[in-house]
């Protein structure tokens, strides 16, 4: 009888970890993430002397950010693909030099864990152990993104990561495979309390805007997540014909060249190529040129915690024929979610590491506005999710991740109603199956 530990993503967004141990006692980590608030920035801590391997649905840092603490001192295969271990090279890498949180990591522990890295491609049964195995399966969440099938113990165990079930322009959404009798499931909860508008009308909704700002001679700044919504947001703009300048700036710029190394992971590569191709990556020289100049700027990151974005933001808010436009999940407390819900940002940085300390307080004078262009599942989709998986008769256990503790309660609450075994689990939480 297998064991699953919830280690972190219980009630919150933040430190995705999942370890399921097999009753010989193989242990495989799924994600090992870190989360960006409080003095508990990594998962729950329990003994991982014995970890057999570690599996990763994907690059973000809330799932992969602590992936290098797990490598101090022993090498473990870590299961992932080509496309999602660039990219946490670059993440971990940036979040090293920019943290002024003391992780228990740093280069050394990256390059091991690098060098342990096996990859495995989507619908291909790797074993881990005997009678534990692994199988990736396409999430429709970013390039290179998965769900993960896990066989332990003559059980089936599916964990969706993060999921997008609907059409996007970067990435093609989640099939879902009814074939497979499921004893269990752990299922991301993000967006468990809202429905996502129309894609079609938010984005024609969100290029007129852009074309109305820039024609009336301002300028948009579109603070957007460096891996894979700074890329969603500009195929929107070459799909609907805006032809105005635009600029990219951060991280933003590094990951979108990466991606076109990994064609497999797109959705239309070519599509993605003829954007960048007419787009203007900008040095940290020109930052005081594109402040003066029309058009619209992407630039990381997506909640206002930091990144290239907080250097234009006076710019942008104290110019009343520009726009901020959000396009990505802003947590509660983030700068993002503050200037949304009271038209102010609030922004302070600094320290010995730092060449200039920014502290800002600034009541938007631009219009400012969020675009949902979400790739995780809303309530609606999750449900069509679950009702579409085929679960053994006496085995209906659905356990609820990755979103706040309403999101979360709330799904599993709803589940209950339809007659399935669920629960929002805590942190440090055990559950045999």
């Amino acid at each position: 009888m297998p064991k699953i530990h919830f280690l972190g993503s219980c009630r919150e967004v933040g430190r995705s970890a999942i370890l399921i141990e097999s009753k010989n006692g193989t242990k495989c980590m799924f994600d090992y993430g870190v989360r960006f608030r409080s003095d508990e920035r990594l998962p729950h801590e329990i003994n991982l002397d014995d970890l057999s391997a570690v599996a990763l649905t994907h690059c973000h840092i809330d799932h992969s950010g602590a992936i290098p603490y797990l490598y101090r001192d022993k090498d473990i295969p870590l299961f992932t693909n080509p496309v999602t271990l660039k990219v946490i090279e670059t993440l971990i890498k940036d979040m090293i030099i920019i943290s002024k949180y003391p992780y228990p990591f740093g280069y050394r522990e990256l390059k091991r864990m690098m060098g342990n890295a096996k990859f495995l491609q989507n619908n291909i049964r790797q074993k881990i152990a005997d009678d534990f195995y692994i199988t990736f399966l396409h999430a429709g969440h970013v390039p290179g993104s998965v769900s993960i099938l896990i066989e332990v113990d003559n059980k089936k165990i599916l964990y969706t990561g993060d999921i997008n079930t609907t059409d996007t322009n970067l990435v093609k959404p989640a099939k879902l495979n009814a074939n497979i009798k499921l004893d269990a499931l752990i299922t991301e909860s993000t967006y468990a309390l809202r429905e996502h508008p129309s894609r079609e009308l938010l984005e024609e909704a969100f290029v007129e805007n852009v074309i109305k700002i820039t024609d009336d001679g301002g300028k948009v700044l579109i603070p957007a997540f460096g891996v894979a919504r700074s890329q969603e947001v500009l195929l929107i703009l070459k799909k609907l014909n805006y032809n105005g300048k635009i600029y990219m700036d951060g991280l933003a710029k590094q990951i979108s060249m990466d991606y076109l190394n990994y064609p497999e992971a797109l959705r239309d590569v070519k599509a993605l190529n003829k954007a960048i191709k007419t787009t203007q990556f900008i040095s940290k020289r020109e930052r005081s040129f594109i402040k003066k100049s029309n058009g619209v700027l992407i630039a990381p990151s997506g909640m206002l915690k930091g990144g290239a974005a907080i250097k234009f933001m006076r710019s942008f808010l104290d110019d009343p024929r520009s726009a901020v436009y959000l396009v990505g999940y802003q947590v509660e407390g983030s700068p993002g979610r503050e200037l949304l819900e009271n038209g102010i940002f609030k922004y302070k940085e600094g320290g010995r590491r730092k060449r200039r300390s920014y502290n800002m307080r600034i009541k938007a004078k631009c219009d400012v506005n969020y675009f949902d262009f979400s790739s995780h599942a809303d309530n609606v989709h999750l449900h069509q999710y679950v009702e579409n998986l085929a679960f053994n008769k006496d085995s209906r256990d659905i356990f609820c991740v990755h979103g706040d503790p309403k999101a979360t309660t709330t799904f599993a609450s709803e589940l209950v109603e339809k007659k399935y075994n669920s629960v929002a689990p805590e942190t440090g939480e055990i559950y045999k199956i």
